[in-house]
């Protein structure tokens, strides 16, 4: 008679690449009679039989005596995941995505997660182990952030008209490339006017990028706005040349000389404007200098200008 099965489970996985052997127990009689039909052939008297080349059913019989065991189990190849998440560098602000792109199997990572793929924002070591039901891969790899782009500017910028350097500046990573608007490819820039401004970016880490600014100038504190040229043609508009004042002075000087250096105006006046005439004269269309040196009532602050104005008619 037979004797209930014990020896092995119904069936028995082996996964992909690995050795498997199917093992009686050491208890049985040496003298015993053993005799295995493999999917290959037939094997006779040995506790241990390899079963890693031929999947399929495997039987053995085991006569001790007048007492016969009889046992089979069947022979699975199971697929033992296998990929490859390389180390990748992400640009800061991008999330990297790992995804070993098999969802037949059960992940766990090293963060605890267990979904299929994993959200990365932060550079470190990071290990992914799937599971095809017992048969194991684990996968390491790494992530760096890149420090990514970073403008000095938001939507809009105000500088003083007096500011010597109104910077427009990026930050960027090694190997990105830039463009401005005004045709430079530095990081940053000075900006001489009003109105927009855009950087282009372009690298293999962030990808390409615009950003924009919108920069206004104004007179800050007791800044003085001073026109470049005038046209004194008596037509009511922009006859006369003189700066706009924007608070008190305790002293005021405001002075006009011809290319020779030749005085042609003065005026203690905070309301002073030079007309373009020398002793009641119109003077040539040329290029005047003027010099203005005020005390700020406020602070005492001396403060001396100069510069040029073009006559215009």
């Amino acid at each position: 008679m037979f004797g209930q099965k014990g020896y092995f489970a119904d069936t028995t996985g082996i996964c992909s690449g690995d050795s498997i052997f199917l093992n009686l127990p050491a208890s049985i009689d040496k003298k015993a009679k053993i005799t295995w039909i493999t999917p290959r052939n037939i094997e006779y008297n040995t506790k241990r039989i390899n079963a890693s080349k031929y999947t399929g059913k495997y039987i053995v019989t085991v006569v001790e005596g007048t007492k016969v065991t009889k046992d089979s189990t069947v022979v699975m190849l199971m697929q033992k995941p296998n990929f490859n998440i390389r180390d990748t560098v992400v640009c800061k602000g991008v999330s990297y995505l790992a995804d070993p792109k098999d969802t037949r199997y059960k992940y766990s990572w090293n963060t605890g997660e267990n979904s299929p793929r994993l959200r990365i924002d932060n550079t470190g070591k990071y290990w992914v182990t799937a599971n095809n039901k017992g048969c194991m891969y684990t996968d390491t790899f790494r992530v760096n952030v890149a420090p990514g782009i970073q403008v000095s500017f938001q939507n809009e910028i105000t500088f003083c008209l007096a500011d010597e350097q109104k910077p427009l500046s990026v930050k960027i990573p090694t190997g990105t490339k830039v463009l401005w608007n005004t045709g430079a490819t530095t990081n940053s820039i000075n900006a001489t006017k009003e109105g927009r401004y855009w950087v282009k970016t372009e690298s293999k880490v962030c990808g390409t990028r615009f950003d924009s600014v919108k920069v206004i100038l104004k007179a800050c504190d007791c800044e003085m706005m001073i026109p470049n040229s005038f046209t004194p043609n008596e037509d009511n508009k922009n006859d006369y040349f003189y700066p706009v004042l924007q608070c008190d002075y305790s002293y005021y000087s405001f002075t006009i000389f011809d290319k020779w250096g030749n005085q042609i105006y003065t005026t203690n006046s905070t309301n002073g404007k030079w007309d373009g005439r020398f002793k009641g004269n119109l003077c040539e269309e040329d290029i005047y200098v003027y010099k203005i040196e005020s005390t700020e009532k406020s602070t005492e602050k001396k403060v001396n200008r100069s510069g040029r104005v073009s006559l215009i008619r």
